[in-house]
């Protein structure tokens, strides 16, 4: 059985993170991010920060980056 993801509550300025040995930690903006697929005019690998987070029905998540939204599966965190 897949896991699907569910956004239940989220902070504009806060982001929950799980780390792959099940810690979770708590970043707040601004949170710096790599583009790990190239979208708009930010290509792959470039850093940016996360200056706001925005729950979205299409996306799940948005990322405010530079004053405009990205879809957060665009990014790595961290």
């Amino acid at each position: 059985m897949a896991k699907k993801q569910q956004v239940e509550f989220l902070h504009p300025n806060v982001l929950l993170v799980i780390t792959p040995k099940g810690i979770i930690l708590e970043l707040y903006t601004p949170i710096r991010a790599e583009v790990i697929r190239e979208i708009g005019n930010l290509p792959k690998g470039t850093k940016v920060y996360i200056d706001a987070i925005l729950k979205d029905n299409k996306y799940k998540i948005l990322y405010c980056i530079g004053s405009k939204w990205y879809a957060y599966h665009h990014f790595k965190v961290g």
